[in-house]
């Protein structure tokens, strides 16, 4: 029987209007599976998370104003190194020596080279007094003095080249090479730093850079120190944003009579109230942990809020960070309540619960 015929015979076509109908009546009984609820953590605005007060605190971190990592500027092998990491030098310290041995040759013979040719400038210019030298002779003289005063000034350099010294008083902070290696000019073989004269630097969010003013005040406390506190002035204030954090660099002098405190030591930043008088009518100031804050697809900055269960995208404006988190401008008001751990897995509408412990 051809496949025409059988699909033709009305027994066949009832059984597959049938079947259709049968199909159909299981597709539309299947029920839609619900979306997981999605467990976050929350913080409520207002509850704890608010910073009062006309100060502003800063993270910053300690560097040496004045750091030098010091070399030879001529080639050779380190025949000495007297200091170690950590060893106090002053300006003009002997710090180590390379091989000198054929420099100091090619010294002495510029320098006897310079002899004779000042010798020869003596003779040839009384025979030039007397009238008795063509001046074309004598200028050959002259010129001949000269390039021996080069030559031999040169090689006098190249002999204290191989002498290294402390570029000024400080302590040493690493040693870059060892005895019997042999190095490049300008290879750095050791690093010097001052710790008299200190700074802490800071990142300032671009909205308050300008509120930053000439010689402002700041007080500085190492906590890791006992909590120490010393007086900071500002003393560098860049002008170029860094191209990620797009935050300027404010450095601020600060004392180390007791000598407790190194390079690389965090402290915090508390400036006084003429540094910040641009924002001192603020009353308070809603901080979130950092990775509250999210990016959305246009730059803007966002946050999962909660409201009846359900997550909620909110646009903020963060207007810089702090030792708790980052500072929220605007976008929030007292009670909003924002998602602070698992906001990966929400989209708006998504039903949330809430395990804060």
């Amino acid at each position: 029987m051809r496949l025409y015929d059988f699909l033709s015979k009305p027994q066949t076509l009832a059984a597959i209007a049938l079947c259709s109908v049968t199909l159909t009546s299981c597709r539309h009984q299947e029920k839609p599976t619900p979306a997981p609820v999605v467990r976050v953590e929350i913080n409520v605005v207002g509850h704890g998370n608010s910073a009062v007060g006309s100060g502003r605190e800063y993270s910053g971190t300690v560097a040496a104003a004045e750091e030098s990592s010091v070399s030879f500027s001529v080639p050779g092998t380190i025949t000495e190194i007297y200091v170690e990491a950590g060893q106090k030098v002053t300006k003009g310290q002997v710090l180590g020596r390379v091989k000198s041995e054929s420099l100091v040759n090619a010294n002495n013979i510029a320098q006897s080279e310079l002899a004779e040719a000042r010798d020869a400038y003596e003779r040839m210019k009384k025979l030039h007094d007397a009238k008795a030298l063509p001046d074309i002779k004598w200028v050959e003289i002259q010129e001949t003095l000269k390039q021996a005063e080069n030559a031999a000034a040169m090689a006098q350099r190249a002999v204290g080249d191989a002498t290294l010294t402390a570029p000024f008083s400080g302590s040493v902070s690493e040693k870059l090479a060892d005895v019997g290696q042999t190095i490049v000019p300008a290879e750095p073989i050791l690093r010097i730093v001052n710790l008299k004269d200190l700074q802490v630097s800071i990142s300032v969010p671009e909205g308050l850079v300008s509120s930053f003013a000439e010689g402002a005040k700041a007080s500085v406390v190492f906590e890791s120190l006992g909590g120490l506190k010393v007086d900071g002035t500002l003393a560098q204030k860049s002008v170029v944003a860094d191209p990620f954090t797009r935050s300027y660099t404010m450095k601020f002098d600060i004392p180390n009579g007791d000598g407790r405190i190194l390079p690389g030591m965090i402290g915090t930043v508390v400036l006084d109230a003429p540094a910040t008088a641009a924002v001192a009518d603020s009353t308070a100031q809603i901080t979130l942990p950092a990775q509250a804050v999210l990016l959305a697809a246009d730059n803007r900055q966002f946050v999962w809020t909660v409201t009846d269960g359900r997550a909620y995208q909110k646009f903020v404006v963060a207007d810089e960070l702090a030792p708790e988190g980052v500072i929220i401008k605007s976008g929030l008001a007292a009670g909003d309540t924002v998602i602070v751990a698992g906001m990966q897995k929400v989209s708006n509408g998504t039903e949330v619960e809430i395990v804060n412990k």
